[in-house]
């Protein structure tokens, strides 16, 4: 297949001359501080979901000198948070009450930041893929959708990912592209990429994102000949970042908790409830697993209604542009990542943030492309400016609206097309984060007799907020693992979030025969039920 290399891809470049340039890097830092504000805002309302207090629980092990805790993740954002949390303790000594960072805020800091950093990478390695234009609309997109900003503001490992992704992309095409001509100089670019790479290896465990790329070099040029990254500086690049970041994996005691954790040792329940259903989501499972349609209708439902429009303008140009660099890349990515990731039977909304930033570059090279069309009308300018102004300011309006509705439950977004199907929470619960947790346990500890239960499927949450209460005759136990107690006070945590085989009967038998004590509702859902039960 004939492709076009990045030096003879031929585009007028928008921001050309230095005024132009200035309002490039002004329209670059609208949308950075646009994003940091959204992904910061509110950021301590809600409380720790079970993933959070993990990460807690790891980073006191790690100041113990005990770095092998949560040891089937990598140790990049932990090492983040740590930092985080300790400046903010330094912070919260010097400075008022009233001024004090939140160790809910401190914890998620890293991940916002990295978040609204993720747009200036999108936009660098987008300016050399698809060009300057679709590259500022993909970061105003990647800044302003919902959905991307929830999965920023949650304490996992996917938004540092990305960042890394994107950086070593953008140093991996800059690379490409001045090894055209000087081969030699494109030298520290690629070994620049690779250390970008060995970072998103320490920030989560997905090899295969660097055999995609492998695989679009491949297809665009089988043969790159000297300008290719040399080995004897890529790949050490890349194994010296991911052990900086990473130092943890060469402990014999985290290989041994990594080999416990494949092997399924340290699950302890199984199942996701998705669309009101109970399915399989382990990996052996594959397309026997949750719906392959799970992916498609996150996108159809939550995506803004004009990035979905654009969406179905780039896939037409998937199709039209087939020896352009850029939409060779995006053609690899949008298709490996939607099928493989829609066979494997375990989904997660936060797996899908390397679809969705995918796509919102591909949104944005299909709504550059209606722009320019309708600029090619040959209507007058009095006309063709006005109207153009004005559809610019709507379009950027009415993004912008999308996340402000829903702040700072940003999780719970749906465009009209998914409201129209079903209330919020409901086809995907993980939304919730365990919202209500903090709240539930706040009440039982005011209400609760002495040695009573609590029984939950969120336990490390229960724990973390009873710890910070003198209630210490509390007994927290597991509704999967441990049940119920043959008699006593027991208050019990139902979460459709945290539904699973083990426990769908118990729950079910609860809820038809009881009335819970207390309700938490997110976007007007019903996410956590509490009962009070005596035996």
């Amino acid at each position: 297949m004939h492709t076009v290399s990045p030096a003879t891809v031929k585009t007028a470049h928008p921001f050309a001359g230095s005024r132009s340039r200035l309002r490039l890097h002004l329209l670059l830092a609208f949308i950075v501080l646009t994003a940091l504000g959204l992904r910061l805002y509110g950021l301590s309302t809600y409380g720790f979901s079970e993933d959070e207090v993990a990460k807690f629980q790891a980073i006191d092990a790690y100041r113990r000198g005990d770095f092998s805790q949560n040891a089937e993740h990598p140790m990049l954002m932990k090492l983040a948070m740590w930092a985080s949390l300790d400046v903010a303790e330094a912070w919260n000594r010097r400075m008022p009450p009233s001024a004090a960072l939140a160790p809910k805020a401190a914890l998620r800091l890293p991940n916002a930041v990295a978040g609204a950093a993720t747009t200036l990478a999108v936009y660098g390695a987008g300016s050399l893929l698809l060009g300057p234009a679709s590259a500022i609309v993909a970061a105003f997109l990647v800044a302003v959708d919902p959905t991307i900003i929830s999965i920023n503001r949650i304490g996992k490992e996917d938004t540092l990912l990305m960042l890394f992704f994107f950086l070593a992309v953008w140093c991996y095409e800059q690379a490409k592209r001045i090894g055209t001509t000087d081969p030699q100089r494109a030298q520290p670019w690629y070994t620049a990429a690779g250390a970008c790479f060995g970072f998103m290896l320490a920030s989560k465990y997905l090899p295969h994102l660097i055999g995609l790329n492998v695989l679009f070099n491949m297809a665009v040029q089988m043969r790159a000949g000297a300008n290719a990254p040399r080995p004897r500086t890529y790949y050490p690049a890349m194994l010296a970042a991911f052990l900086c970041a990473n130092f943890g994996v060469v402990l014999p005691s985290t290989w041994s908790y990594v080999a416990d954790y494949l092997r399924g040792h340290t699950s302890t329940h199984h199942g996701y409830l998705y669309a009101g259903e109970l399915y399989v989501n382990t990996a052996d499972f594959m397309v026997w697993g949750v719906p392959w349609t799970y992916y498609l209708r996150m996108i159809v439902t939550k995506a803004p209604l004009p990035v979905l429009a654009g969406m179905l303008a780039g896939v037409a140009l998937l199709f039209t542009r087939r020896n352009v660099r850029g939409f060779v890349w995006m053609r690899v990515f949008v298709v490996v990542l939607l099928i493989g990731y829609s066979a494997v039977a375990a989904k997660f909304q936060r797996y899908a943030l390397p679809l969705l930033l995918v796509l919102e570059m591909l949104s944005a090279a299909g709504l550059v492309a209606l722009a320019q069309w309708f600029w090619r009308r040959g209507w007058p300018d009095t006309i063709r400016v006005p109207v153009a102004t004005a559809a610019v300011g709507a379009f950027a309006i009415a993004l912008m609206l999308a996340p402000v509705q829903v702040a700072p439950y940003f999780s719970i977004y749906q465009n009209r097309i998914g409201t129209g199907q079903a209330a919020p929470v409901t086809v995907y619960p993980e939304e919730a984060y365990d919202y209500g947790v903090r709240e539930a346990v706040g009440a039982i500890t005011a209400a609760a007799g002495p040695g009573a239960a609590i029984v939950s499927d969120a336990p490390l949450v229960v724990d973390h907020y009873v710890a910070q209460t003198p209630r210490v005759d509390l007994e927290v136990r597991s509704l999967s693992q441990h049940g119920l107690r043959p008699r006593g006070e027991h208050w019990i945590l139902v979460q459709d979030s945290h539904l699973y085989f083990e426990n769908a009967m118990l729950i079910d038998q609860l809820r038809r025969s009881q009335v819970p004590w207390r309700e938490y509702r997110l976007g007007g859902t019903s996410v956590l039920q509490l009962f009070k039960v005596t035996f």
